[in-house]
């Protein structure tokens, strides 16, 4: 097996612990319903992960080649397993977020073109793109117009992003996010997908994190759904899949 990068190893200590719980949300019998593996084979699995996971150090320099390779083949298998079972789930989400995202770009886009025209100034390209007719290809243009405005207005403030509230495995995937943006947006690729992705989930976290500092001892500022752990683990999801093999898992 080829040797984890440092990230990488990061994102398996705190994949496995996450998993386990989406497997217990989601339920055995509905594992066992989607997976493709019996009974017998979900059920064995699922308590080695458990005892895996009660043993394993924090410290990923603790942790041997060996038990690397057996790691990352618990991660693949269990992401298969949650990723088959929620996979209705998924669709729903994604095209819930287009619906919801479409009259926010629109309404940005017309905000800025207000405000550049009585500046004095005209952007002919933003003025063609919202009077253009209604399409499916119109709403993209229009949605990528705005994320591409919106991705400028937010890599400074990614870039001051404050990492200390974090823990160790959290912290080296955010610092590593990080230092994948800058170096993303030097470079100007023909894709900005996953750095739009990127920057998106580490200014959510910013937010998140000023929300939890200023929150009462006790109370929790934001859903589940935002928490600090499920941001990271779209981070390290999206920088560490290919190496961990968890394309084929999805």
């Amino acid at each position: 097996m080829t040797i984890l990068s440092e990230g990488a190893r990061h994102y398996v200590l705190i994949l496995l612990p996450r998993l386990l719980k989406d497997v217990e949300r989601i339920g055995l019998p509905e594992i066992i319903r989607t997976s493709g593996f019996s009974e017998q084979e979900v059920t064995t699995l699922y308590f080695r992960f458990v005892s895996i996971a009660r043993v394993l150090p924090a410290d990923p320099e603790r942790i041997t080649t060996e038990i690397w390779e057996h790691l990352v083949y618990c991660v693949q298998v269990m992401t298969g397993m949650v990723n088959a079972a929620s996979l209705d789930d998924l669709i729903a989400a994604r095209e819930r977020a287009v619906r919801k995202y479409l009259p926010h770009a629109r309404k940005s886009l017309e905000d800025e073109f207000e405000e550049l025209r009585h500046e004095g100034t005209v952007d002919f390209r933003l003025a063609g793109l919202l009077r253009q007719e209604e399409s499916p290809e119109h709403s993209r243009d229009l949605c990528m117009e705005a994320i591409r405005r919106e991705r400028e207005e937010r890599f400074e403030s990614v870039r001051a992003l404050d990492t200390r509230a974090l823990d160790a495995h959290q912290a080296f995937i955010v610092e590593s996010a990080k230092a994948f943006v800058i170096r993303e947006m030097a470079s100007a690729p023909d894709d900005f997908d996953i750095l739009d992705l990127v920057i998106r989930l580490l200014d959510l976290l910013r937010m998140v994190l000023i929300l939890e500092a200023r929150s009462k001892p006790g109370e929790s500022p934001v859903s589940a759904d935002v928490s600090v752990e499920r941001i990271v683990l779209g981070l390290g999801n999206v920088l560490y899949k290919h190496e961990l093999g968890l394309e084929a898992a999805g």
